[in-house]
Order: structure tokens, then sequence, then C-alpha cells
């Protein structure tokens, strides 16, 4: 599946607002990265990039709406390994056997 310019552009300023956070030394948490998106997205010139920057917002803040919204267990099993299981099941990529 190809991936449209747009998403492109949004993923590029994501991780430019990840590695400006990198850089600051400061924490790096979900709240901290859309305040970095809107700080690029506010002093960003174009509109294209503008709207990546806004899309990637929405993508942090549903992607943390699911996180919250998943439950998580983790168990230990007898060989000390830890297993994590979530409410949704396993990733797609680990369906397939």
């Amino acid at each position: 599946m190809n991936r449209n310019d747009d998403e492109k552009l949004s993923d590029i300023m994501m991780g430019k607002a990840v590695l400006a956070l990198l850089h600051g030394g400061g924490p790096v948490s979900t709240a901290a990265l859309i305040t970095q998106l809107q700080t690029l997205a506010d002093e960003e010139k174009s509109e294209v990039r503008k709207r990546a920057c806004e899309r990637a917002i929405n993508e942090v803040r549903n992607s943390a709406t699911a996180s919250r919204n998943r439950t998580t267990f983790k168990v230990r099993g007898s060989d000390n390994v830890g297993h994590i299981f979530s409410s949704e099941g396993p990733t797609d990529d680990k369906k397939k056997h």
C-alpha cells in the first residue's frame, strides 16, 4: 500500500517534533509532542505543512485515546519471561501462523 504525500509529510513533521524534544533534553510525552507539533504549526509559513502538523496532532491524540481504552496484562511465566496480553488480542503480524 502506497502512502500518499500528505501522510508522509505528517510523519516528517512528527519526526521533526520528536527530534526537537530529544534535542531539547526535556520529557518526551504525548502532551509534549502535541505542544511541539503546535509550535511547529504556528511557526510554519506553508499552509500544507501547517495542515500536516494538524494531522499529526490528531494522529497522536487518537493514538493516546486508543491506548487509554486498551487494557493490558503482563504475566510472568515460570521461565521468568514476561508475556503481555491486551484486550484487543495479538497484533495482526502475530496472528499469522
